[in-house]
């Protein structure tokens, strides 16, 4: 690659966080800013409520050639956005535009997927519509940026995901001199079909794309999809499992398979459970807030259990993990045990608000950490007085230290937080009742005082800003004892893997892409920080009996040893999920994608 190489990262969790991609996108950010400088860029989606959070712009564009082709764009009546992407770690870059563009626009695009690769987006679906309105501004974006450099200057674009690619299939068409990488982090047939067909993985290979798509109503997505793929320079996946999809779904064999990382190696030894203890402190005032106003729960004899990911019932595992975690209960009610485990289950979904009653009761509680802090302030010193006067060998009366002022504020305080009812399963005001509330309903997991295990169901990603838990997801991870994702379908499983690099022990499945790899792996053979559930030749059924059981057995360890367990693992396999190490596969993969957009040139 030449020093001066343009790069372009695009994507439609760019800002926008709604899965695995924006998480992979955010790891991969500043290596990526680290290696290429100012000539990389990142593009994604303008979504207003999204940007506020973490974007800044640009007020003044310089005469660069990218601002002109900004300038141009607007000047065409679209909007972009152009500024930094404010990440702990980097502020790269980037590139927000409005989805949502004029009808004339979007029908000529529309008419441009017929006439030149006969993909019909004739029926009215609003998110599709922004998703080939975001590809037309990006192709006109591009288009214009390469006219206005030097003809010697190289360009690459490497996408992620069908969403944010309707452009590279025009853009290759008309022979733009541009380089192209497409990576498929999951295919979109793959996503619907596990979860509904029998024996989905030993049947991959003898699905006809065509059928399967029209019968699940995605055909344009799956036509665009197999397009991008096919006129991608270099196609990229991230395991074995989404390969082979490639090539039944997407009709290409994948050019490489580079699975997700991480920035940063994690602490170890002393570090893990030192930050484990500070973060598990705001997640044990979370729960005293909640619960403490109807009945307690020990900080010492409660574990915390925590799945995530985006909102995918089956796919995700979360119909397991609640038949699981309700049948852990039967199980330790049955046995009078003292421990408590609370299962938050954290992911997206439409809700109108964050429950009143959630708000008032972490208000209260603040309000009656105040009052204490206020009486332990007065108390201290006439108690030392006490001590030190002439009534010093007698132990001190304290209801004679408090004066009637502060007996009052806190007889006050504590019948304002005590109520009546069992603390809310869910924090906020769902638009509807989904598969997750509709299951603790019929299973009776509403937190009720003799049920041993409680459900926290937070439907908003977390983030410090704005968070119940006065954390961002990471320390919430820190905090936890125990991560579960048995997914259905999970081509790596990002969740998993920053789990446990943070020191939290996991449960993943044989379907997951980073399951089969720490299994796989001779350093990581049969590592206990990582439980594995079947369940590519197992049943449901079967596959939640072995959940049972390892949930039984975790608790079982810790009532028995009274140890914390936090996951440490070895360097080698840790050195495999850097990103200072995987960025030399993308490097290959963008030498590569020149080499094939240039094959004349001989310069790669």
């Amino acid at each position: 690659m030449k020093a001066n190489t343009l790069l372009f990262e695009i994507a439609w969790e760019v800002c926008n966080q709604i899965g695995g991609i924006f998480t992979f996108i955010k790891s991969k950010v500043p290596t990526m800013t680290d290696t290429y400088g100012d000539n990389y860029f990142l593009i994604g989606p303008y979504i207003p409520e999204k940007a506020k959070l973490d974007f800044r712009p640009i007020r003044d564009l310089d005469n660069t050639p990218l601002s002109n082709a900004i300038q141009h764009i607007k000047m065409l009546g679209f909007e972009i956005h152009y500024g930094y992407w404010l990440l702990e770690e980097a502020h790269p870059k980037v590139i927000l535009i409005n989805p949502v563009i004029n009808m004339e626009a979007l029908h000529a695009a529309k008419a441009t997927l017929w006439q030149h690769h006969e993909i019909s987006a004739l029926e009215s679906n609003a998110l599709l519509d922004q998703v080939i309105g975001f590809g037309e501004v990006t192709r006109l974006l591009l288009t214009k940026l390469i006219e206005e450099i030097d003809i010697n200057q190289d360009v690459i674009a490497h996408y992620h995901e069908w969403m944010s690619a309707t452009s590279l299939p025009e853009l290759s068409w008309r022979q733009a001199r541009l380089a192209t990488v497409f990576t498929t982090h999951a295919t979109l047939l793959g996503r619907y079909l596990a979860s509904n067909e029998p024996d989905y993985f030993s049947k991959i290979s003898t699905f006809d794309w065509t059928q399967k798509a029209r019968e699940y109503g995605i055909e344009t997505q799956a036509k665009i999809e197999r397009n991008v793929a096919k006129h991608a320079n270099v196609l990229v996946t991230n395991s074995a499992l989404t390969a082979t999809e490639c090539e039944t779904f997407l009709g290409r064999r994948p050019d490489s398979i580079v699975h997700s990382g991480i920035h940063r190696k994690p602490g170890v030894g002393h570090e893990v459970f030192e930050k484990h203890l500070q973060n598990r402190e705001k997640i044990d005032a979370f729960i005293k807030a909640l619960f403490s106003p109807s009945y307690q729960l020990k900080s010492d004899k409660t574990l915390y259990f925590f799945t995530s990911g985006r909102y995918e019932f089956r796919n995700k595992g979360f119909d397991i993990t609640l038949q699981a975690i309700a049948r852990l209960n039967e199980v330790l009610v049955r046995r009078q045990s003292d421990i408590r485990v609370v299962l938050f289950i954290i992911t997206k979904k439409p809700f109108y608000n964050i429950k009143p009653d959630v708000l008032e009761a972490r208000q209260r509680f603040q309000e009656l950490q105040k009052i204490c802090k206020k009486i332990s302030a007065k108390l201290g010193p006439r108690m030392y007085a006490n001590v030190t006067g002439s009534a010093g060998h007698k132990l001190p009366d304290l209801n004679q230290l408090i004066d009637d002022e502060l007996q009052m504020t806190w007889r006050q305080a504590l019948a304002n937080f005590k109520r009546k009812g069992l603390p809310p399963v869910t924090t906020h005001h769902l638009l509807e009742q989904d598969d997750i509330t509709m299951f603790c309903d019929q299973a009776g997991l509403n937190n009720k005082e003799e049920d041993r295990v409680k459900v926290i169901y937070h439907p908003d990603f977390i983030e410090r800003a704005i968070s119940l838990f006065s954390m961002d997801y990471l320390e919430f991870v820190r905090g936890c004892h125990l991560g579960v994702f048995p997914s259905l379908y999970e081509p790596w499983g990002n969740a998993a893997m920053e789990t446990v690099l943070h020191g939290t022990p996991v449960v993943t499945s044989d379907i997951s892409g980073f399951g089969r790899f720490a299994s796989e792996t001779a350093d990581m053979d049969g590592n206990h920080q990582i439980k594995t559930i079947k369940r590519r030749e197992q049943s449901s059924e079967d596959a939640v009996i072995q959940l049972t059981e390892i949930f039984t057995q975790f608790v079982e360890e810790f009532e028995d040893q009274s140890y914390i367990p936090r996951a440490t693992l070895p360097k080698p396999f840790l050195d495999t999920l850097c990103w200072s190490e995987l960025q030399q596969r993308y490097h290959e993969n963008y030498r590569l994608a020149l080499l094939r957009s240039q094959p004349v040139a001989g310069l790669y």
